[in-house]
This record gives structure tokens, sequence and C-alpha cells, in this order.
């Protein structure tokens, strides 16, 4: 005669169970903490006590687009072009693959970027205004480099 082990197995299981010690109350939750909304009072960097910017995944669609100096062609040899696209910017002989957006307010962005070009890579990031109901961007420096300002027109 045969004899198999499977039904007192399966006793041993759920006496162990039972005997657990686990207590029911284990899966009610904790109460969560009420917190107060905080109202932003600013933008980027506009002094003491400014919330922390919005970060973005993508540039803002009205950023996008190909850009000229005010003054330039906007033709592909153009040294003064940029082509703002979602995640990169394409600049006269370098590239940059965006790796931080901060939106201060519809009309101003801080964008930082990995950049490479002519056999080289380094960090930078720009300040972009716009301005003329958005037909003028301005790039500005962000941190140690200086620079001028630059207006730049949307090529069509």
């Amino acid at each position: 005669m045969k004899r198999t082990l499977f039904p007192a197995t399966l006793s041993l299981v759920i006496l162990l169970a039972a005997c657990s010690g686990a207590s029911d109350n284990a899966a009610e939750p904790e109460p969560a903490e009420t917190m107060m909304p905080v109202e932003p009072d600013g933008g980027i960097g506009d002094g003491a006590g400014s919330p922390e910017p919005v970060v973005a995944e993508t540039i803002p669609a009205a950023f996008r687009g190909v850009w000229d100096y005010v003054e330039g062609s906007c033709d592909p040899a153009s040294d003064m072009r940029v082509d703002i696209g979602p995640e990169t910017m394409q600049f006269y002989e370098s590239h940059g693959d965006v790796t931080r957006i901060e939106v201060g307010s519809p009309q101003d962005i801080v964008v930082s970027l990995a950049m490479e070009g002519e056999g080289e890579t380094w960090e930078m990031a720009r300040r972009f205004t716009l301005t003329e109901g958005g037909r003028t961007l301005t790039s500005m420096p962000v941190g140690e480099e200086q620079f001028e300002p630059m207006p730049l027109k949307k090529c069509e």
C-alpha cells in the first residue's frame, strides 16, 4: 500500500500560518501628514526665498525652432544660427544634449547642455527669454561664463 504525505503537509502549513504571530493590523496604513500648499512668489533667481524652479522634461514648444541673430540671414551657414529641438540644440559647429530645463515662466527658461563640437566636450547653461510675442529669443550666460546677451529672431 502506497501512502502520500500531502494531507499531512497541508495540515502542517495551515497550522504554521495560523501560529505565525502576524498581526492583522499590519496592513493598516499610517495616517498621512497634512501639508499646506505653498504658492510660488517668484521666478528663477529672483532673490532670497525663491521657490525651486519647475523642471521640465523637454524644451517648451514656444522656444523650439530655428533662430538666428536679428540681423542674420537664417541661412544654414550662419554662424549665429541655433536649431532648438525638444531635447537638443544644434549650433554652428557644436551640438548640445539637454541635461536639465528649469522653467521660470512661459517666457523664461534655463537650459543645461552636454555639449560636443570640434573634438571637445563641455557643459554649459543658457538662459533663454522670449519677447515681442515670441518673435525674439534672447540668450544670456548662466554662471561664470560672460558674454553680451544675443537677441535672435525666429526663422520661417
